[in-house]
């Protein structure tokens, strides 16, 4: 028996590789993960006596998962783990698995910012997260201030092999720096960075959501073009005393907000992760309430740099909410 391909030390669920396996025999195949046997199956070789074992990564990223944080430092445990492979009851290799639900270009290896993009645009007052491995035990945060002048600072982290969430704010990155105002500033964590370009524009409302990322790793996104409400119910009517009532009501305002101005390109990889993720939040002034997007409207030309708007159209989650919006 011999492995001419397993996976890799590090791996992203959605772009791990295959096992492949040279054996004229059955063999049998276990996984384990925090010390818990979690696969344990049978394989028999095909006519070229190879056994090759598919999409390990869409198995491993049953066990994974992302959390929301509103701490400035939390560190995403469940994010990524590390998975032991046997064969015929012998270890054959471990390989620390980070969830990702479609395919990526990053190396898992050094990953940099868990998100699609490396240059978005924030805004005073809008929250931002910034989540990856730590960069020599620390997050170097770098700023360029409006008179174009640069300035940098080490922001120390324990020496851990997990997934850290950082809150990246506009405020929060001015106080690490030391500064009232910054044209930019960028987060770096170990292989790559983030970006965040100042749009300090006053507009006349903002209305912030969070998203869960291809990475399941929380990050933000602002419209600035306005939102409105379809009011809607639904319930049920019976007589009473030869009266009409109703009865059951339940309120199913349907709200469309529009993005407003796409200062960047990028930006389109982000509203596609918002538009198609499985958890989105908006938030109130108050606290992130949990919403279903039911329509959208995102249309890109590849080849013009023409940038069109995004809407989309979102229900409250729970039905109770719908008077928390303002």
């Amino acid at each position: 028996m011999t492995v001419t391909q397993r996976p890799r030390t590090r791996e992203f669920c959605a772009t791990m590789q295959d096992y492949i396996i040279d054996t004229d025999s059955t063999i049998t195949f276990s996984i384990y993960y925090g010390g818990k046997k979690i696969l344990d199956e049978e394989y028999v070789p095909d006519a070229q006596n190879q056994v090759r074992i598919r999409r390990l990564g869409k198995f491993c990223e049953l066990a994974l998962w992302g959390e929301w944080c509103e701490d400035a430092l939390y560190w995403q445990t469940s994010a990524s783990g590390t998975f032991s492979f046997y064969i015929n009851n012998t270890k054959d290799a471990d390989s620390l698995v980070i969830y990702s639900c479609l395919q990526t270009r990053k190396s898992a290896g050094s990953p940099g910012a868990l998100s699609e993009v490396t240059q978005k645009v924030t805004r005073p007052g809008v929250p931002e997260y910034v989540s990856g491995f730590p960069y020599a035990n620390s997050c170097i945060v770098h700023g360029i201030l409006p008179d174009g002048t640069e300035k940098s600072y080490s922001l120390p982290l324990p020496n851990a092999q997990t997934i850290v969430t950082l809150k990246a704010d506009y405020e929060y990155a001015c106080s690490l720096l030391g500064v009232e105002s910054l044209q930019s500033y960028r987060l770096s964590l170990s292989g790559g960075s983030l970006e965040f370009v100042v749009d300090t524009t006053p507009y006349a409302e903002r209305w912030v959501f969070r998203f869960k990322n291809v990475y399941d790793m929380p990050e933000t996104l602002c419209c600035t073009g306005g939102l409105s409400v379809a009011g809607s119910i639904e319930d049920d009517t019976a007589s009473m005393y030869g009266v009409e009532r109703k009865f059951g009501l339940k309120v199913t305002d349907e709200y469309t907000a529009r993005s407003g101005i796409i200062h960047l390109r990028s930006e389109y990889k982000l509203w596609h992760n918002l538009l198609n993720a499985r958890e989105v939040e908006v938030w109130n002034g108050s606290e992130w309430l949990p919403i279903i997007i039911t329509k959208q409207k995102l249309e890109r030309d590849f080849r013009r740099s023409v940038l069109t708007t995004v809407e989309f159209s979102f229900r409250m989650a729970d039905p109770t909410q719908n008077n928390l919006i303002e």
